[in-house]
């Protein structure tokens, strides 16, 4: 069995790894820390503001995930009373209340009595602009106002979604734009970790392959082993005590993932070897980590209770 190491290829990793470095360095005292003064000052740089460009991203990921599932709220209900809308005027124009050619009014098709597509938010948008300047127009020409909705409830829920739409799309441009900045650190974090386990590994160079290994992976050094290992377990619902499917269980320092299935149960099949961490993650769900330590071609049994948000 042979070991070597990974470096990081995931945020999340590259993270974690200058973390530990970071956290190690800090811990030691000056003259025991073997990175050079070059390295250190890199690293002092480098950390705080990766994390810095992790976390806004996060946010801004949070917040584009919230403003997302307001829109679809709102804009369901704005389909929903600009499909009502258009059902009782041409019901009414059934009846006999308005004639066939106020149709025109809303740019409706005069030979036909269906309420135009509103599926899309493209088409939602489209054909509420048109209902509400057809109504404005009908009215105008002396047309008796409509009810159940009337054309204020159906502004008011169609201004809703729009004003959603324009905040979504905003915060959309701001997470891209947290990519963006999260990408152009990139090189630098890489270098730096590179730089540090290269030190590292070489300040222990003379110790036993054990000893080293475990001095290196202080300062965040993962090593991978030719035989794989396994991680199996349990996730439910704290809530419901049910299995939950569709769980991503990583292994942060490698990114090794997998996804629990019907039961709930997963089995991660990974080269990582050391002490680690395992995340859950489920949306709708708080997001779990646990400290693992994955033995050489071993196994290791994590179960997880998720909370719902």
């Amino acid at each position: 069995m042979s070991l070597q190491r990974r470096l990081p290829k995931t945020d999340a990793a590259r993270l974690i790894a200058l973390n530990a470095a970071k956290t190690k360095k800090d811990n030691t005292a000056p003259g025991a820390v073997v990175l050079t003064p070059n390295t250190i000052t890199r690293l002092d740089t480098t950390q705080p503001l990766f994390a810095s460009k992790m976390q806004t991203r996060a946010n801004n990921l949070q917040a584009q995930t919230d403003s997302t599932a307001s829109k679809e709220t709102k804009q369901s209900k704005a389909r929903m009373f600009a499909s009502h809308f258009f059902q009782s005027f041409i019901n009414a124009v059934l009846r006999g209340v308005f004639p066939n050619s106020h149709k025109a009014f809303y740019q409706l098709d005069v030979s036909s009595n269906s309420v135009p597509p509103l599926d899309s938010e493209p088409l939602l948008t489209f054909w509420g602009q048109r209902l509400i300047d057809g109504d404005a127009a009908r009215i105008t020409a002396g047309g008796a106002p409509m009810s159940m909705p009337t054309i204020a409830e159906v502004v008011t829920v169609l201004d809703d979604f729009k004003a959603e739409n324009i905040a979504q799309s905003t915060l959309k441009d701001a997470f891209d734009n947290s990519q963006e900045d999260v990408a152009a650190e990139r090189p630098e974090a890489d270098a730096v970790i590179l730089r540090i386990w290269n030190e590292v590994e070489t300040a222990h160079d003379d110790e036993t392959p054990e000893s080293k290994r475990r001095k290196c992976r202080e300062y965040g050094v993962v090593y991978v082993s030719t035989e794989k290992a396994t991680i199996t377990g349990n996730v439910t619902d704290a809530g419901t005590g049910n299995p939950l499917e569709g769980v991503n269980v990583t292994i942060a320092e490698t990114g090794d993932t997998v996804v629990t299935i019907a039961n709930g149960t997963y089995k991660l099949v990974t080269n990582f070897t050391g002490e680690g961490t395992l995340e859950f993650a489920l949306a709708g769900f708080v997001t779990q980590t646990f400290p693992v330590d994955v033995p050489e071609g071993g196994a290791v049994v994590q179960d997880a209770v998720m909370v719902a948000v």
